[in-house]
């Protein structure tokens, strides 16, 4: 019987919590991030997103690392973009914070079962398939890892909705980097940040083919690590080698491609 109450009085207390982060966890959110884009020297170089929205017929698929999956809502969401949300009580947290920065969210299940997953997935891609060009942006490394080796996912979703692919980073002269797998970034008010979007990058033909699909999965993971090489080296020059610890080893960034960038920029 003291068991049996316990329980109850743990089921009610977690209720509560998550009753009260549902009201005030994306309202703090908002007000966090809004102080610092307000009082940070932003370098928006994320416009060829925007453009692709005005001119493109399917929308765009964009890469992201989950390094900066904090900051991700509020930096695209004038984008409004689609994404999926469980269920379950934390999805209704990230779902109340989501729809604030002003994206489109789509409900999945909660359950980790591998065949759940993969219905979820079927229906969010049907769901893409029927919007008026969506703006998608996918954490090619998460949920787990390991950190900076891209998944498949994003070329896969972008083969089923026939977009083109872009490659995203935001990086901060001031941050803290979490203790985490993906030494998750959590940005500073008074800031300088930077915002480059790269891309688009249109699917090859005969993506269907091992062979091309594996050169394309390649090219954008290259493309997105030296996308992130070049902010580092805009706002870190010269570029801290603890920042590049967890990229693939031997990795090596093209010849002067931070140059254009680092001039006059910061």
């Amino acid at each position: 019987m003291q068991k049996n109450r316990k329980l109850e009085w743990h089921r009610y207390l977690t209720k509560g919590l998550v009753q009260l982060a549902k009201y005030t966890v994306p309202y703090l959110y908002f007000a966090y991030f809004w102080f610092v884009w307000a009082t940070s020297r932003v370098i928006d170089l994320s416009t060829p997103l925007d453009e692709e929205l005005r001119k493109g017929k399917r929308g765009f698929v964009a890469a992201i690392w989950h390094q900066e999956v904090l900051s991700v809502p509020w930096t695209y969401g004038r984008l409004h973009p689609h994404t999926i949300a469980s269920v379950g009580d934390s999805g209704e947290v990230i779902t109340r914070l989501l729809k604030l920065c002003g994206y489109t969210v789509f409900r999945g299940g909660s359950s980790k079962r591998k065949s759940r997953r993969k219905k979820v997935l079927s229906d969010f891609i049907e769901h893409l398939k029927k919007a008026d060009r969506p703006a998608v942006g996918i954490t090619v490394d998460g949920s787990s890892g390991p950190p900076f080796r891209m998944k498949t996912g994003a070329i896969v979703m972008a083969m089923e909705i026939q977009a083109p692919v872009f490659v995203v980073r935001t990086w901060c002269k001031r941050r803290i980097l979490l203790r985490t797998w993906d030494r998750m970034m959590l940005p500073l008010p008074f800031n300088r940040i930077v915002i480059l979007a790269e891309g688009p990058y249109p699917l090859p033909d005969d993506l269907d083919q091992k062979e091309v699909f594996e050169k394309f999965h390649r090219f954008v993971e290259n493309q997105l690590l030296t996308t992130t090489y070049k902010c580092f080296s805009m706002l870190d020059h010269p570029v801290d080698e603890q920042l590049l610890e967890n990229f693939p080893e031997g990795w090596k960034p093209p010849p002067h491609v931070d140059d254009p960038l680092r001039k006059g920029s910061v």
